[in-house]
């Protein structure tokens, strides 16, 4: 409630919120610094950011990993296929 006090008493002193380059009560190094810490931080996160971006292109999908289960499970079958007609064909030779 304090705020809510001090901004109508601000208002009815005929005080701009807006205007930032009043003189004499020290608000504008109060701004300067908080926008100097913001503007510091933007430039934090924009290369957290890049990072995290490069980051992602290298992750898999899972899309991806489904593609690739499947071609290996296909390939696992026709191998085990393979095998075991290659062995009844060794089998039926030497025993048949």
């Amino acid at each position: 409630m304090s705020n809510v006090h001090q901004i109508s008493e601000r208002k009815r002193k005929g005080v701009d919120d807006m205007n930032t380059t009043r003189k004499g009560d020290g608000d504008e190094t109060v701004l300067d610094a908080r926008v100097a810490r913001l503007e510091a931080d933007v430039m934090q996160v924009k290369i957290e950011l890049t990072k995290l971006t490069t980051r992602s292109e290298a992750f898999v999908t899972k899309g991806d990993l489904h593609k690739e289960i499947s071609a290996k499970t296909k390939w696992l079958a026709a191998t085990l296929i393979g095998t075991t007609g290659l062995a009844l064909a060794i089998a039926r030779y030497l025993f048949g």
